[in-house]
């Protein structure tokens, strides 16, 4: 079956997540990724983390899967000069450096657009291109501190908490994503294509929303309220006779009611202490600990009967192994395995968007440093005798090459 993305090719010079994570969203459905390795340690993620896979790192393998590697010296000329001939052929750059790297090296926007005006040109970089911040490094937990999205993560009376899944460098590859669609799109409209910037700080701001919200009507710094929702009571995780679970409130008069019939007290929706969702974010202290004594009487199960009889909300605390084994998730189909070249069978999740005609799919699996460095060399018009030369010279590298090198 065709995918969205056939026939668009992709060349990716990021490293570690934000950029590699958008591109692999691409390439499942349907891009041509090209992932362009520096000589001679490549992609640094190979060797980042405690998880390791043979001698690739978990964290590689899960963000760079269905790509083509080729393994290049890009800071000589005979490097530049091969990324330049391979940029010829491509609709869409990904890079994640630093403002003014891509430029220094030769692989900036203005050097490329001036070889193919059709490339579609995403910049994923931490603060943007411009700005007191934008000459600075930073990762995800930086991204997540600057954001504002620490200050209200964790419990009140302790310190801000890192969010427990890297949210500032999944915004930025699925915003950095959603850019390299959105600048296709306007190619087929403009005949041509441009230069996009996308912020990891300011992707992640875009998920401020309800606290935003707060801010800006009362113009007060939002708190901390651990498993608790901000705005929204009861709406927070409480411990059970053996587990915990979220269970609460939205949408008004029924759902309050919904919820007291769930714990058995349907006379507490009738409570005037307790009529408005204003009254109860009130009396938040007091109607949060009466409710807990309440939910330690049963087990989770025994409240996911309940809650699930009476159409309330509610949802255990999963660990990784019990979601990742859920039915819901098995009958999707997402957990999913490829065959890795040296390692194996390897678990991934499959693409998480399901278009019914035109579905995406795992094209492969995550590429050895230079696997494909030969295939794509010959894709962008390089001969037998030249190649060599390039090998020999060691512009370019292949596994065998980069393994010999390795045990020398």
């Amino acid at each position: 079956m065709t995918r969205p993305l056939d026939g668009i090719r992709v060349l990716d010079f990021t490293r570690h997540m934000a950029g590699p994570y958008g591109t692999q969203l691409l390439g499942d459905y349907g891009a041509d990724v090209i992932k362009v390795e520096s000589l001679p340690h490549g992609d640094g993620s190979r060797q980042v983390g405690t998880a390791f896979v043979g001698d690739e790192s978990a964290l590689f393998l899960i963000w760079n899967r269905g790509k083509k590697s080729i393994a290049l010296d890009m800071r000589s000329p005979e490097g530049l000069e091969v990324v330049h001939r391979i940029a010829e052929t491509v609709d869409v750059v990904f890079t994640s450096y630093r403002p003014g790297v891509a430029d220094d090296i030769g692989i900036g926007y203005e050097a490329l657009s001036a070889l193919n005006d059709q490339i579609v040109y995403v910049s994923v970089t931490a603060f943007g291109p411009d700005g007191p911040l934008a000459p600075y490094p930073g990762t995800d937990p930086v991204v997540q501190a600057v954001s504002g999205v620490m200050s209200v993560t964790g419990e009140s009376d302790r310190g801000p908490s890192l969010v427990g899944v890297p949210m500032a460098d999944f915004t930025g590859a699925m915003v950095g994503a959603q850019a390299a669609m959105l600048g296709l799109f306007a190619r087929q409209r403009t005949g041509k294509g441009q230069m996009i910037d996308v912020s990891m700080l300011y992707a992640l701001m875009s998920s401020l929303t309800t606290r935003l919200a707060s801010h800006w009507v009362n113009g007060e710094d939002p708190d901390r309220y651990g498993s608790a929702h901000s705005v929204v009571v009861p709406y927070e995780a409480f411990e059970t006779a053996d587990g915990h679970v979220v269970a609460g409130v939205w949408g008004g008069t029924d759902g309050w009611e919904r919820f007291c019939r769930a714990i058995g007290k349907p006379e507490l929706a009738h409570d005037e202490r307790y009529l408005t969702n204003q009254q109860r974010v009130d009396a938040r202290p007091e109607l949060t600990e009466y409710l807990q004594r309440i939910f330690l009487d049963r087990t989770s199960k025994e409240w996911e009967t309940s809650f699930n009889e009476h159409r309330a909300l509610f949802g255990p605390v999963f660990t990784f192994s019990q979601i990742l084994n859920h039915p819901q998730v098995q009958q999707a189909g997402l957990v999913q395995s490829v065959e890795h070249p040296t390692l194996g069978e390897i678990p991934q999740l499959g693409p998480v968007i399901f278009l019914h005609d035109t579905p995406g799919e795992i094209s492969g699996p995550p590429p050895l440093l230079g696997q494909h460095t030969l295939e794509i060399l010959k894709e962008a018009g390089y001969d037998d005798s030249s190649i060599s030369d390039l090998l020999a010279a060691g512009v370019v590298a292949t596994p065998a090459t980069t393994s010999q090198e390795n045990a020398e």
